[in-house]
């Protein structure tokens, strides 16, 4: 009854020592030989005494429990606690000591309270992390960034008190706060390892890795000045293994992968209505040029993944990168697909090339990335850059066709009328292309300066016309020089790089016009500056000419065959001129 007492008015001291000295007693009164009636108290009495152990023991427990509180409010009682746990562990030593060989053990000795006093401050560790308000996704979209947030403050509020309180009431022989660190480091490892098994979306996976892999052994809480001195974290090691940490890595690859999907497809939906009204209306002009979001929009948020992911780790990033790469490829080809479903709009198709330009010139700074990927995807951009380039161009030479049809005529020789449409149309349209940035609207002039003379000498080479007599080969010829320096001053005005073209409008005419003496030596001029013109390119030419047949015809293939053969390894072709000039049906040379 004294030692209930005690124990009531948590004078655990004084408890512990009649204990001690109750235990003695009923130790040394143990007889095996007295009678039954006594054996029944005595067995009494020892059971009553271990009830004693038992309260004292839990008086113990419930103090580990609340050693945050109780340290701060009386750090006393802590210490008092601590000194009996100290004096139960020298009794077990002392007992043991005693009892070897060990005898029937009605005492339950050793109690090994340290022990028991170790699992009760981890319990109260795990206890005092699953407090901490975890809600769910329907009460708060940020529920985990805020449990996170809790979670750390928590952490590192507590670790402060172990330091600051409860390790002054421990002999440094405990390591109390090593042994606290390594509690809480273990028991958020489990905590989060439960939570990862449940569904997180994309920005709680974030979320997530971003915690784990930073802000835990961040100044925000292992690395707090605080506590940074007594923290080691590299005896810690990672927060969560490896293979945890692969499996939500996947998880966030998989989201990351939807959500740049559905952005993609969404921001294509975006750019598909608009182009309806395309057709109706001119595009948005910025700073008097067309303009489109959709490169820029796409980019930042291209950028902005990479950015997030970078802040978690490189692998990572790379994985984020390849997605974003397959992403934008495959976007590029339904884009280009839309472009060319439509009625061939300039204005659609202007805007198109403008959004594939920007996105290329956008990619080369993603290039030191990631050279793989970025290459594939240039390639694709460049790809379908010409293909657009093609059908603006396509969509001109339709507009000019049946003008280009009536050149090399006898009407054409005496009259300029459709050769002045050609011009006037031309005009037009690049004076529209004007509203295209300067370096888009520079290659799409160049590639158009380059489809108007190609198409020019194919009407030269289709044979509806030769000249009958010397005068009428100077006035063609005289005619195809005007014409053609008409174009190059034309197109070079609204700014066509495509300045290889230049000499055409000059050596074609001259092989026209020039005296039979002199036929080798132009012939050879124009094939050195355009050696992909070919025999049957040479026929059409000389038919034009209006030599049909005989022996100077016959000699100028041979000459034309040998230059061909002494220049195979000396001649490179740069830009291809005449092997993009169809030549269906025309003479060879036994006509």
């Amino acid at each position: 009854m004294e030692i209930n007492q005690l124990l009531s008015q948590n004078l655990l001291l004084e408890a512990n020592e009649n204990i001690n000295k109750l235990e003695e007693e009923l130790f040394n009164e143990r007889e095996p030989e007295k009678d039954e009636k006594y054996h029944q108290e005595y067995i009494k009495k020892v059971r009553d005494f271990n009830l004693l152990c038992d309260k004292l023991a839990e008086k113990l427990t419930c103090i580990a429990s609340n050693s945050f509180t109780v340290a701060q409010q009386d750090s006393r009682i802590l210490c008092v606690a601590l000194k009996v746990v100290e004096l139960q562990e020298a009794a077990d030593k002392n007992w043991e000591e005693r009892m070897n060989p060990p005898t029937t053990n009605c005492f339950r000795r050793p109690r090994k309270w340290n022990d028991l006093w170790k699992e009760t401050v981890c319990k109260s560790v795990q206890e005092r992390i699953a407090t901490v308000c975890l809600l769910t996704r329907q009460q708060d979209a940020k529920w985990l960034a805020l449990h996170l947030e809790q979670l750390q403050q928590t952490i590192l509020e507590d670790l402060k008190i172990v330091k600051n309180f409860i390790q002054k009431c421990y002999p440094e022989n405990y390591k109390i706060f090593n042994m606290y660190v390594e509690c809480y480091h273990s028991d958020v490892s489990s905590h989060l390892e439960r939570i990862q098994q449940n569904h997180l979306e994309y920005n709680e996976l974030y979320s997530f890795l971003n915690w784990v892999l930073h802000t835990y052994q961040s100044p925000d809480v292992m690395s707090h000045p605080d506590l940074s001195l007594e923290v080691k974290m590299k005896e810690l090691g990672p927060l969560l293994n490896q293979e945890v940490m692969e499996n939500v890595m996947d998880k966030y690859a998989k989201a990351l992968k939807v959500i740049i999907s559905n952005w993609m497809k969404n921001s294509l939906e975006e750019e598909k209505t608009k182009m309806l009204e395309f057709e109706t209306q001119d595009p948005e002009l910025k700073i008097g040029c067309y303009h489109s979001n959709m490169a820029f929009d796409i980019t930042q948020m291209v950028y902005e993944c990479l950015k997030n992911v970078d802040n978690i780790s490189k692998k990572l990033k790379d994985k984020a990168l390849h997605i974003c790469f397959d992403e934008l490829e495959n976007l590029i080809h339904c884009y280009h697909d839309i472009i060319m479903c439509k009625p061939n709009v300039v204005p659609v198709l202007m805007v198109g090339l403008i959004t594939c330009i920007d996105l290329r010139e956008n990619i080369e700074k993603l290039k030191q990335d990631n050279d793989v990927h970025a290459n594939k995807i240039e390639k694709t951009l460049i790809s379908v850059v010409k293909q657009l380039n093609n059908s603006i161009s396509n969509e001109i030479l339709l507009r000019v066709k049946l003008y280009f049809k009536k050149l090399m005529t006898k009407k054409w020789l005496s009259n300029s009328e459709d050769f002045n449409q050609i011009i006037s149309i031309a005009e037009k349209y690049c004076e529209e292309f004007k509203k295209m940035k300067p370096a888009n609207y520079q290659v799409l002039v160049s590639s158009i300066h380059y489809q108007f003379v190609k198409e020019y000498i194919a009407q030269i080479v289709k044979q509806r016309f030769r000249c009958k007599s010397s005068e009428e080969r100077d006035r063609a010829a005289n005619k195809i020089r005007e014409e053609l320096g008409t174009i190059n001053e034309m197109y070079g005005e609204f700014g066509s790089t495509a300045l290889w073209l230049l000499p055409l409008a000059q050596e074609l005419p001259d092989f026209i016009s020039s005296d039979k003496s002199e036929l080798e030596t132009k012939l050879k001029t124009l094939y050195m500056d355009y050696p992909d013109i070919g025999e049957k390119h040479l026929l059409a030419l000389l038919h034009f000419r209006g030599i049909l047949r005989g022996k100077r015809k016959s000699n100028l293939i041979k000459y034309f065959n040998q230059v061909l053969k002494e220049s195979e390894d000396s001649v490179t072709l740069s830009h291809p001129l005449f092997e993009e000039i169809k030549m269906e049906g025309q003479l060879n040379c036994m006509s």
